[in-house]
C-alpha cells in the first residue's frame, strides 16, 4: 500500500477484498482463475489483504467474473448476492444432511452479516439452531436462538415467531413439552390475533404442537392440530416445487431481473422448508390417522399412516417407523388383510427397539393366530405381549392384554385357565408403579 493513499483508502480496500476472496471462495475460484487473463494471482492476493486499491477496471473486471454489479462489490450491498444467500438456505433444507447444513448456515450467517441483512442472518442462525439441536448440543441451539432474537428486534411478527419455534423445539428436548406447548401455542394465537397468520410459520407451529399433543397424552387434540397443519401443507411434491422456483430464480439473476429473482427463491424457500420437515410432516399424519381410526374411519386412517411409515422409513426414522408399522398393522387387521400386518410385525419384533412397541406387535400377531384358528400360536404371542409390557412397567396395556386372553380362553373352552391368568395377571397390574415417559425429540 502505498504511503501516499489516504486511511479510508485502505479501509475502503480492506472492505472490498474481504468480500472479494468471499465471493471467490464461494463460487470455487482460485485467485488465478479469478485474476486471468488481465491480473495476476498476487495481485489478487494483495487486493484480498487489503495491500492494494483495484482500479475501477481491475473492480470491474472482478464483478463480471463473480457474477456481481461493481457497485456490489464496491458497497457490499448487494440484492443479487442476497437472493443467492436465501436459495443456499432453500438448497440446504432440501439436501438435508446436519453437516451441510451446518456449512451452508454458517456461510450463509456470515456472508449476511457482510451485507447488513439482519433477517437472512436470523434464518441461518435459526438453522444452526436445528441444526445444534439434531446434535443433540442444548446450548449450542439456545446461542443461536439468543442472536437470532436480537438480529429480529422490530422485525414482523411472523418472522419472530419462527424463534418461537425454535424455543419450543428447546423446551421439548429437554423433556418439558407442557412448556413447548405454551410457546407454541402463545406465537399461534398471536399471530392470528395480529394478523399475520403467514402459511409457512403456522405449519411450524401446529406440526411442533403435534408432537407436544401426543407426549402430554392429548390424543384428540394431537389429531387436531395435525389437520391444521396439514391443510397448510399445499405442495404435493415440495422438493420438485422447490426445485423448479430454484431454477427460475437463476434464471432471473441471469438476466439482471433480480427483483423477480427474490420472488422466485422465497418461493423456494417455502417449499424446501416442507421438505426439511418432512418427518414432522409424517407425524402429522400419524396423529391424524390415530384420530380417524379412533373416529372408525378405517380407510383414512391407513391413507394417513401408510404414509407417515413410508416417509419415516425413507428419512430414516427406523424406531418411529417401526411404531406406525405395529399401528397400520392393526389397521390391516381391521379390514382383513393379514399378510401386509404380519410384514409390519415381524419388523417390530424382529428388529428389536422399544419393547412396548415389540410387546403391542405381539398383541396384534396373538389376534392374527386367532383369526387362523391356532390356538397355541394366538397364546404364545399374546403371553409374550404380556412379558413385554410387565418388563415395560405398562399397567394400562399389561392389563388389557391379560382380559383380552382370559376372554379367549374362556371362548375356547378353558375357563379354569382364565380364572388363573385373571388372578395372576391383575395382581402383576396391582404390582406395577405408572411409569410416564416423555419421548425425546429425533433428529
Amino acid at each position: 500500500m502505498s504511503r501516499s493513499e489516504p486511511d479510508g483508502a485502505v479501509a475502503a480496500a480492506g472492505g472490498l477484498g474481504a468480500r472479494v476472496q468471499r465471493l471467490r471462495a464461494q463460487r470455487g475460484l482460485t485467485q488465478r482463475a479469478l485474476a486471468e487473463p488481465r491480473y495476476t494471482a498476487a495481485y489478487v492476493s494483495a487486493v484480498e489483504s487489503g495491500r492494494r486499491v483495484p482500479s475501477a477496471e481491475a473492480v470491474a473486471h472482478f464483478a463480471e467474473r463473480l457474477g456481481v454489479t461493481p457497485s456490489d462489490l464496491t458497497t457490499g450491498r448487494s440484492p443479487a448476492e442476497v437472493v443467492r444467500l436465501r436459495m443456499r438456505l432453500a438448497e440446504a433444507d432440501l439436501a438435508g444432511a446436519v453437516e451441510e447444513t451446518a456449512t451452508v448456515c454458517r456461510e450463509v450467517a456470515g456472508a449476511a452479516a457482510d451485507l447488513a441483512e439482519p433477517v437472512l442472518e436470523a434464518r441461518a442462525r435459526l438453522g444452526l439452531a436445528g441444526v445444534a439441536l439434531r446434535r443433540d448440543e442444548p446450548g449450542t441451539a439456545s446461542a443461536q436462538l439468543d442472536r437470532a432474537e436480537a438480529l429480529l428486534v422490530g422485525a414482523a411478527p411472523h418472522v419472530r415467531a419462527e424463534v418461537a419455534a425454535g424455543r419450543a423445539g428447546l423446551a421439548y428436548q429437554a423433556g418439558d413439552p407442557r412448556y413447548a406447548r405454551y410457546l407454541l401455542t402463545e406465537a399461534r394465537d398471536a399471530l392470528v390475533r395480529d394478523g399475520y397468520p403467514d402459511p409457512t410459520v403456522l405449519l411450524i407451529l401446529h406440526a411442533e404442537l403435534v408432537r407436544c399433543h401426543v407426549a402430554l397424552g392429548d390424543e384428540g387434540a394431537a389429531a387436531e392440530a395435525a389437520t391444521q397443519a396439514l391443510a397448510l401443507a399445499v405442495f404435493p411434491a415440495p422438493a420438485r416445487v422447490a426445485g423448479l422456483h430454484l431454477s427460475v430464480a437463476a434464471s432471473l439473476l441471469a438476466s439482471g431481473r433480480t427483483a423477480e429473482a427474490a420472488v422466485a427463491a422465497e418461493q423456494a424457500r417455502q417449499a424446501a422448508r416442507q421438505v426439511a420437515l418432512r418427518w414432522l410432516l409424517a407425524c402429522c399424519h400419524r396423529a391424524r390417522g390415530q384420530g380417524r381410526r379412533g373416529a372408525g374411519d378405517l380407510a383414512g386412517a391407513l391413507a394417513d399412516l401408510a404414509g407417515a411409515h413410508a416417509v419415516l422409513t425413507d428419512a430414516g426414522q427406523p424406531a418411529l417407523a417401526r411404531e406406525v408399522g405395529v399401528e397400520l398393522a392393526e389397521v390391516y387387521h381391521a379390514l382383513g388383510q393379514p399378510g401386509r400386518a404380519e410384514a409390519l410385525l415381524r419388523d417390530a419384533v424382529d428388529l428389536g427397539g422399544d419393547p412396548v412397541v415389540a410387546a403391542r406387535a405381539e398383541r396384534v400377531r396373538g389376534l392374527l393366530r386367532d383369526d387362523d384358528g391356532d390356538r397355541a400360536g394366538a397364546e404364545r404371542h399374546l403371553r409374550a405381549a404380556l412379558a413385554g409390557y410387565r418388563a415395560a412397567g405398562r399397567r394400562r396395556e399389561l392389563a388389557a392384554v391379560v382380559l383380552l386372553l382370559a376372554d379367549l380362553m374362556q371362548g375356547w373352552d378353558r375357563p379354569d385357565d382364565a380364572l388363573d391368568l385373571l388372578r395372576e395377571g391383575l395382581h402383576q397390574v396391582e404390582q406395577l408403579g405408572e411409569r410416564v415417559a416423555v419421548p425425546r425429540a429425533t433428529a
